[in-house]
Order: structure tokens, then C-alpha cells, then sequence
């Protein structure tokens, strides 16, 4: 992409054309999630992955991973015209481009933007009060409840003090108060430190913080081999965006199953997590091939010895100390999220239920296992050392296809490794490619923007 625009422009088309809603017990309607772009920083493949992450984590749920929340994309110079025309929400959380939060805590930056929506406070943002200078809010992450902003008639965000009350203390330096009230104003509080441990902003402006910015997400972009092991994770910019990358095996579901088409197929493809084949095969009209794939070759292993063997749960949890690799159910994980998890994957059966059905499939279809990364194998069909575009168009011609693809394109490190034009040529070029080669399929899983394709 050449701009900020094409970025935005891109991000709203696949979005809007799909309206879903993020599903939750916690309404999200009455909040706007504001990302905005510094107008000094030039674009370039750097900035555009710090722009791409800053979107995916605020567009929709705790962790980022679910769709919904109402967002705005903006130059930083456009946000009080934005604000203004947000007749319709209650709050808004602003982040700046080169935010990056810790979407694998307990609590997440999103989650305390709930809870800040709830608390009748007006403001809560990175508080700068240097000696003998006016005091004002950085542009990194503010949270405002705006009908209290409009009560107020709709100071700007950007405005700055020479007159207020102070906490004494600081959280570093001599100018980060915990508190500010300026005068006029009701009390604007800072962000905590445990809050801050758990975020951070690239600095982007800065030469030296730039220098980094386009290292790392070139290692990244190249995906060369060791390519997670060579981050400079001492960087906590980086540090936590390569928190959620590190190699597991999901020996369960977390998303819903939703409901299956009534049509006869005669091959499925299918990422290895979960159980989500050996149900397909049991609940679908099939009779035909089982073909498990991922782009990591312990992910084939671990699935291939689960379904030879035939694992209970418990073995499989054994199994999981005697390697070198993660594998995690919904009892290894004490994430708080994990009963959402845990009705998600009940949708599947019992886990007793599923190891029947392992069985039955194993019993009754011819299985394959594919070392395949989806998204290169479609964008690289002639590069034969490591796309599996042959491969994939000789399997499914002819046949009638049921093909899942998960999370893969809306997945964080797709995000991580693609662009988002990549992502979503990718993903149209794998429809094109079943729509041309197979007598009938039916595409299952999410999008880039990690909206789902059938619910």
C-alpha cells in the first residue's frame, strides 16, 4: 500500500461488506475504538505493519481476535472533527499507530477500556506535566467519555494547561503525575504502572526507535527459518507483539462450530487443532479424504500420533510433558476467558464423544497430513520448494469440497507475517481457486478482518 489512506480505505471495504458483530455478553455498541496516524510519519513497510497491528488488536474483543467493536481510522489531525461527529457512542478509547498491547493477559487493555466505560470518569490518558511547561495529554492512548467531553463543549483532546492541580508524586521523572486536574476540567487520571507494563508505543518519529522498527518486521516479513528466535525481544515493543507467536498445538476448539451445510462431499481439508475434522466427517453427508494441514511440521506430528493412537485427554496432556513443543486444552490454560472457551468447544461434543468419533475416522476415511502454509502455497504456486500449489489443485479438481480454514487469514501472526492486501488476496485467490478447479465446495472459517464466512 502506498498510504495511510489505501490502508484505511482497505480495512473499512472488508469490514464494511461484512457486518458482523463481535458476540459477547459485554455490549460494545456504546464505544468507538479510534485509531489514528501521526501526520508527520512517512508510510513506509514498517509503519504499515505497526498500523496493521494497532487495528487487529482494537477491532473486536478482549484479546483481539473477535470482530465488531465500531472503529474509526484517522490522521491525528483529523480525530477532533472524528470525535465530534460520534454522536452515537459514549466513549471512545484513541490509540495512536505503534500501539501494541499484551492480548494475553488475564486482563487485557481492552478489557480495562470496558471497565474505564463503566466508571462514570471523564478521562484517562499518558499525563505530561514538566516543570514550568503547560501540561497535556500524549496522543499514544487516551480513553474519554464523551458525553461528559460534550458536556464540556467538546474541548480538544490536544489542548494544553497552565493552570491545574497536580498529584506530588510521579510514576517517573518529574512529570508523569498518577492525576491532573486542570482547571475547568474534571480530574484526568494516568494510566497505572501495571497498566503500562502491559503496552507499548514504537516511538516511530524517533531515528534510532525507526532503525528497529524496520529490522524487526523485516525478520518477520522474510520468515526466514529460527525467524521468532532472532526478534530482539529485549525491545518491549517487540517483546510483546512476539508474546502471542510462539508455536502451540490447540488440542481443542476455541471457536464455535456453527451451523454445517446439508451438501455430499467427498473431501475435506482441514487445520490440525481440535477435533474440528473428526466432526466434520461424522456430521457432514461425506465419504471421501480427510486432509489435515499446518504450516508447522510439530503441529502434522502431534496431530497425526493423537489420531494413530487414539488419545484420551489425559494422554494427551502426557504426551504433552514429554515433548519439546506446547500443546494446549482449556484445562492448561488459566486465562479468564476460558469458560467462553469451554462453551465454544462443548458445541464439538464431549471429549469422550470426540475421541469416538477420532476413531471412527481414523476406522473409515483415508487421512493425509500436509506440511502446508496456506497463505504462501497460494501466493507462491511456483515456487515448488515450499508452496503446495500443485498439490492443492490436483486434490480438490473435481471433487466436492469442503474446505476450513479456522482463523488462518485473521489469525495474529498471519497478520504478523502478511499485509493486509496479501491477506486478503490470498484469501480471494483460494476462493477462485475452488470455485474454478472442484465440481462444488464450501468455504468455512473467518476472514482477514477474522469476520466469519457462515454463523
Amino acid at each position: 500500500m502506498k498510504n495511510f489512506n489505501e490502508f484505511k480505505q482497505r480495512w473499512q471495504e472488508e469490514v464494511g461488506a461484512n457486518n458482523v458483530h463481535f458476540r459477547s455478553a459485554k455490549s460494545t455498541s456504546h464505544m468507538v475504538f479510534v485509531v489514528v496516524y501521526p501526520d508527520t510519519w512517512t508510510w513506509d513497510f514498517a509503519v504499515e505493519k505497526q498500523t496493521q497491528t494497532t487495528v487487529l488488536q482494537t477491532s473486536g474483543g478482549p484479546t483481539g481476535s473477535g470482530t465488531g467493536h465500531h472503529q474509526k481510522l484517522c490522521y491525528q489531525s483529523e480525530l477532533y472533527t472524528v470525535l465530534k461527529g460520534c454522536h452515537e457512542y459514549t466513549h471512545a478509547m484513541i490509540v495512536s499507530v505503534g500501539m501494541v498491547f499484551d492480548m494475553i493477559a488475564d486482563t487485557t487493555a481492552i478489557t480495562r477500556f470496558y471497565k474505564f466505560a463503566d466508571s462514570g470518569d471523564y478521562c484517562k490518558g499518558h499525563i505530561l506535566a514538566r516543570k514550568d511547561q503547560p501540561a497535556f495529554l500524549h496522543h499514544q492512548h487516551i480513553e474519554l467519555n464523551l458525553k461528559t467531553w460534550r458536556d464540556l463543549d467538546t474541548p480538544s483532546v490536544w489542548e494544553k494547561w497552565n493552570d491545574f492541580e497536580r498529584s506530588p508524586d510521579n510514576f517517573h521523572d518529574d512529570y508523569t503525575p498518577p492525576w491532573i486536574t486542570p482547571k475547568g476540567r474534571p480530574t484526568i487520571n494516568n494510566f497505572s504502572q501495571e497498566e503500562r507494563q502491559a503496552k507499548a508505543w514504537s516511538y516511530g518519529h524517533m531515528a534510532d526507535r525507526k532503525i528497529i522498527q524496520d529490522e524487526e518486521w523485516l525478520k518477520i516479513k522474510y520468515m526466514n527459518p529460527k525467524w521468532r528466535e532472532s526478534i530482539d525481544t529485549t525491545n518491549n515493543y517487540f517483546n510483546i507483539v512476539m508474546n502471542r507467536m510462539r508455536e502451540k498445538f490447540y488440542a481443542e476448539n476455541t471457536e464455535g462450530l456453527y451451523k454445517l451445510p446439508t451438501e455430499k462431499f467427498d473431501l475435506i481439508f482441514t487445520p490440525t487443532a481440535g477435533y474440528s475434522g473428526e466432526v466434520f466427517a461424522d456430521r457432514l453427508d461425506f465419504d471421501g479424504d480427510v486432509v489435515f494441514f499446518d504450516y508447522c511440521s510439530e503441529n502434522i506430528d502431534i496431530k497425526q500420533n493423537i489420531v494413530e493412537m487414539n488419545m484420551s485427554m489425559d494422554e494427551i496432556k502426557k504426551y504433552n510433558t514429554l515433548i519439546n513443543h506446547t500443546i494446549l486444552t482449556t484445562d492448561s490454560n488459566t486465562n479468564s476467558r476460558i469458560p467462553v472457551m469451554h462453551e465454544r468447544t462443548t458445541t464439538y461434543g464431549t471429549r469422550e464423544q470426540l475421541r469416538s468419533l477420532q476413531q471412527k475416522m481414523y476406522d473409515n476415511y483415508k487421512i493425509e497430513y500436509w506440511l502446508m502454509d496456506l497463505i504462501w502455497t497460494i501466493q507462491h504456486k511456483e515456487d515448488s520448494q515450499y508452496s503446495r500449489y500443485t498439490d492443492l489443485v490436483d486434490k480438490i479438481k473435481g471433487k466436492r469440497v469442503f474446505f476450513d480454514v479456522s482463523n488462518i487469514f485473521g489469525y495474529h501472526v498471519s497478520h504478523a507475517c502478511y499485509t493486509l492486501d496479501q491477506l486478503v488476496n490470498s484469501f480471494n485467490t483460494l476462493e477462485n481457486l475452488l470455485k474454478t478447479h472442484t465440481e462444488h465446495y464450501y468455504l468455512r472459517g473467518t476472514r482477514p478482518w477474522k469476520g466469519n464466512l457462515h454463523t
